[in-house]
């Protein structure tokens, strides 16, 4: 192992003199064919990825940061899918995309909603500052309220010009005068107010994850600019990364907590997770500046922020020096064959760099290195091919090519005041030394290994020496194919002990469609088989999904003696939970009160029991 460790940091970062990088021609032609492939691949169906909403607006995000016009055919079908998905979704990684795609798009009849999603968005984070997969759904009011404003704009489409600066470069860096939450819709600013009533009740101990983090992270800049209230929840992502960043300066992909919900990070760094770690710390550090430039005062020095430079340090040492543009050059160094997270990680690198405008890393020109590595990556077709699907990992390597900035405003307000630490002195053991680079995990995996090169950890979750066993099951079951995973179910569903609860329960936020639907009723029918005062413990669980199906069980049992205690969990905080509670209230009780604890609580203090 040691001996693996030490052969992927020569890879990752030689220290021989720089080589010639890949030319630009090469870059355009690439970028050239890898457009090609996008606007012929189809858009992304419901059974087609985890998150094909998600997908499709990377596409058409993709595609305009690569010069293709808003009104070519593919931009035209990935927005027409993109709204129409985002009226009900509450999947984090497709609502993040969602706003970056539909702002890049610039068309002002999408603001309405990319207002309601940034709400989706903030609702969504939880008491440690992060996300997890899924942030909770809107009322049955908004929906009415977006489909009719998306019929009204379907309409007006035929009838007037797509936005023509969509193409542009646009200069964000000087942006019209910002809206406040008072120009915000009446409706959006009555969903704002609920949700800072809700701000700090979720039950410590939800952490969520930096992958689905790190793209909240930049959506809730990028809806900034439209007037949404995000500040308070830049400074929570701020204070979640200072609170778990590992002793050599990254971060990993699940941080622990500790008292009060604290994100304390134990588990290894990795590079792509390190990138999700700069980009928080950058984005609530601009938020900062930019409100005591509002005021006339000076912003944070980020020169003497130790957690930024200690992260971009420990960043540097994961890139390394061109080989010269062919598979080996003279002194026998390879250009790396990769697959895996690596278009993943490049694209995350390329975002860090670019907010912090950054040349250089670990004194190496990044830019210079990562192009080569995904110009000689390309397949005939023009993708290319990792973990995710081709148009996922095609979007994510043209992305790089591209140097997108989608926070160039950031950039503007931070720029000049954070430098390259430089290359590091290797020394024996300690932070900055050998240790530093062998515990921070590579964001480049072998093509050819099942699993990414075995000296890289393949972060899916926790450790599994860290992982449960529901935790386990859990993910077995969301990585299973379509056979086994109704297999899995039925085993789920039926078996004893709790683990098989949390496994149910685990396994919701990571499916999707029919997938997810199928796992939340295998969870309903088994609680089921509960004792009462089991389902009334179910009811207070921090796990939002065993609320809910706990809720649906007291109804399928006839449970009537549990009615008061399902009477509070109108008032549950994630809306799914409370429309449950409201569904089984009705169903046992055969009346038609509304959806609040208050009118079910005075019915049933006035109810005639005899």
């Amino acid at each position: 192992m040691r001996r693996a460790l030490a052969l992927a940091v020569a890879v990752l970062a030689a220290t021989g003199p720089a080589a010639r990088a890949v030319d630009q021609d090469a870059i355009d032609k690439a970028v050239e064919r890898g457009v090609a492939f996008l606007r012929g691949a189809s858009v992304p169906g419901a059974n087609d990825l985890m998150h094909p909403a998600g997908a499709t607006a990377l596409m058409g995000l993709t595609l305009l940061e690569c010069g293709v016009a808003p009104d070519d055919k593919a931009v035209r079908a990935a927005a027409a899918t993109v709204r129409q998905a985002e009226v009900t979704q509450d999947q984090t990684y497709s609502l993040a995309l969602g706003i970056l795609f539909l702002d890049r798009l610039g068309d002002p009849e999408d603001v309405p909603l990319i207002e309601s999603m940034t709400v989706r968005l903030l609702a969504g984070q939880n008491a440690s500052g992060g996300w997890s997969y899924n942030c909770p759904t809107i009322p049955d009011s908004e929906v009415r309220r977006l489909t009719i404003h998306l019929r009204r704009q379907t309409e007006l489409i035929g009838r007037r010009d797509p936005p023509k600066d969509a193409v542009k470069d646009k200069d964000k860096s000087d942006p019209p005068k910002r809206r406040t939450v008072k120009d915000l819709p009446r409706e959006i600013q009555e969903q704002l107010v609920l949700i800072n009533r809700m701000a700090g009740l979720q039950p410590p101990g939800m952490t969520g994850d930096n992958s689905n983090t790190q793209f909240a992270t930049v959506a809730l800049w990028v809806a900034r600019r439209h007037g949404l209230p995000v500040d308070f929840a830049l400074g929570r992502i701020n204070q979640r990364y200072r609170a778990s960043q590992n002793a050599d300066g990254g971060w990993a992909y699940v941080p622990a907590t500790g008292p009060g919900g604290a994100a304390m990070s134990m588990n290894a760094s990795t590079a792509t997770m390190t990138c999700a770690g700069l980009l928080g710390l950058a984005a609530a550090q601009g938020a900062v500046a930019d409100d005591a430039k509002d005021k006339g005062k000076s912003g944070p020095d980020l020169g003497k922020d130790r957690a930024l430079k200690a992260a971009l340090t420990l960043l540097g040492t994961a890139v390394g020096d061109p080989a010269g543009g062919r598979p080996t050059d003279g002194a026998g160094r390879a250009v790396p064959i990769v697959g895996g997270k690596t278009y993943y990680f490049l694209w995350s690198l390329e975002r860090v760099a670019v907010a912090l405008d950054l040349d250089t890393l670990g004194g190496k020109d990044w830019y210079a290195w990562g192009s080569e590595i995904v110009v000689a990556n390309q397949a005939a077709d023009g993708s290319w091919h990792g973990e995710y699907a081709a148009t996922v990992d095609t979007c994510f390597a043209l992305l790089f090519l591209k140097r997108a900035n989608l926070t160039a405003d950031l950039t503007a307000g931070l720029k000049g005041k954070t430098h390259d630490p430089g290359a590091i002195t290797l020394k024996a053991g300690g932070v900055g030394g050998d240790a530093l680079q062998a515990g921070l995990k590579s964001g480049l995996e072998s093509k050819d290994a099942p699993h990414g090169d075995p000296a890289v950890q393949r972060i899916t979750g926790p450790p599994a020496a860290e992982e449960t066993e529901g935790a386990r099951m859990a993910r077995e079951l969301a990585q299973a194919p379509a056979g086994r995973r109704d297999e899995l179910l039925g085993q789920y569903r039926d078996g004893k002990g709790v683990a098989y609860t949390e496994a149910l329960a685990g396994a919701i936020p990571q499916l999707a469609g029919e997938a997810r639907r199928q796992a939340r009723d295998a969870l309903a029918d088994r609680l089921t088989r509960m004792k009462p005062d089991t389902l009334v413990r179910y009811f207070r669980d921090r796990d939002a999904e065993i609320r809910r199906a706990a809720a649906l069980a007291a109804a399928q049992r006839e449970g009537k003696t549990l009615i008061p205690d399902l009477i509070p969990l109108l008032d549950d905080a994630d809306p799914a939970v409370a429309r449950a509670a409201h569904a089984a209230l009705k169903d046992l009780t055969g009346e038609s009160l509304g959806p609040t604890a208050a009118e079910w609580k005075a019915w049933w203090d006035n109810k005639d029991r005899k």
